[in-house]
């Protein structure tokens, strides 16, 4: 593959793992998928395999990927909170480490990706956490221990180390398929190169309302809420269930407010100011890079419509992620032998 071609391919992949992080997850809300979060991660994982395998290993393609994605993130979405360019920076920093050094390499992916997917994982408890803290734990264990006294049976182990524990289980399973799927993806992108030549993408509308994300976003923190006050409430005497549910409501406004106007602000205002000053050095790359973002995300609902009429059930997904790939990188592939990723 030339020189030139080479850069293209990364460019196109770039691209699309800034659109997986600015735009795929207001597709995956839009559609009511669920574990959108799962999938949006898991699709960044295979965007960083892909810049690994096509860059011949290197390490320094994948964290200039990695730079740029964030840059493009911070301009795109500027209301993003840290944690997500902290989940952004540590996929790419820990696949060019594995990906790009690991030996022997046929075993990386199967670190990379149950890491990547568990660093996930454990941010958004420890999220939970900082936000709800201990009236959380209590409230999950209390409603397991009433459902199990239903049944006439005691807990061999507590509600909330059972929720978490799933959802754990969950996103390292993922990242073990993930692993195997990173391993094959790259000849299934070549070898369906023939399936999608002749695609074109036709025009396709779908409403995407980040207002109406946020509100979700702030319902589901407020169910929580209500639910951890109403076991609460329900867990004692009047007395005492007031007390922790006032406890509870108090110190969950103050962790959020503290968040929203004090350590958010801050933290981007600085990260804000190192963004300014790396998107001057990559200026015309990143707003390339955005403004190609509406353009993939018109290609992305087309060949999901596309999909849609010829796929059914959970089968269109991964032949959906295979096209994405196809189709996007169709410009700037030439033909080759193929092969396993190694």
């Amino acid at each position: 593959m030339s020189d030139t071609n080479s850069s293209a391919l990364l460019s196109r992949l770039t691209a699309l793992w800034a659109f997986s992080e600015c735009a795929l997850g207001g597709i995956m809300h839009a559609l009511k998928l669920p574990f959108t979060g799962v999938l949006v991660g898991g699709f960044a994982v295979l965007c960083i395999a892909l810049l690994a395998h096509f860059s011949g290993r290197s390490a320094a393609a994948v964290l200039r990927a990695t730079m740029l994605v964030v840059l493009v993130k911070a301009v795109v979405s500027p209301q993003s909170p840290p944690t997500a360019y902290l989940a952004v920076g540590f996929q790419g920093v820990i696949g060019a480490l594995l990906l790009c050094y690991g030996r022997p390499a046929a075993w990386m992916p199967f670190i990379f990706g149950p890491l990547a997917m568990l660093e996930s994982a454990f941010q958004k408890i420890l999220v939970l956490l900082i936000f709800f803290g201990a009236p959380l734990v209590e409230a999950l264990d209390k409603f397991w221990t009433d459902v199990l006294k239903n049944f006439n049976l005691e807990p061999a182990y507590s509600g909330s180390a059972m929720v978490v524990s799933i959802y754990i289980g969950i996103y390292a399973i993922w990242g073990v398929v993930l692993a195997f799927w990173m391993r094959v993806l790259p000849r299934q992108v070549l070898e369906k190169q023939a399936q999608y030549a002749d695609w074109q993408p036709e025009t396709a509308t779908l409403e995407l309302s980040v207002k109406k994300r946020r509100k979700n976003r702030w319902l589901f923190f407020s169910l929580v809420l209500l639910f951890i006050i109403s076991v609460l409430l329900l867990s004692a005497g009047p007395a005492k269930g007031w007390q922790k549910a006032s406890y509870a409501l108090l110190r969950t406004t103050a962790v959020l407010a503290a968040w929203w106007f004090v350590f958010r602000p801050l933290v981007q205002n600085l990260f804000q100011r190192w963004a300014a000053r790396r998107r001057a050095e990559q200026q015309s790359v990143v707003a390339d890079m955005v403004g190609q973002i509406p353009q993939i995300q018109a290609h992305a609902l087309s060949l999901y419509q596309y999909i849609s009429l010829r796929e059914k059930g959970w089968r269109k997904w991964p032949e959906f992620v295979k096209a994405l790939f196809v189709t996007t990188l169709r410009p700037a592939l030439e033909n080759k032998p193929t092969h396993d990723a190694d």
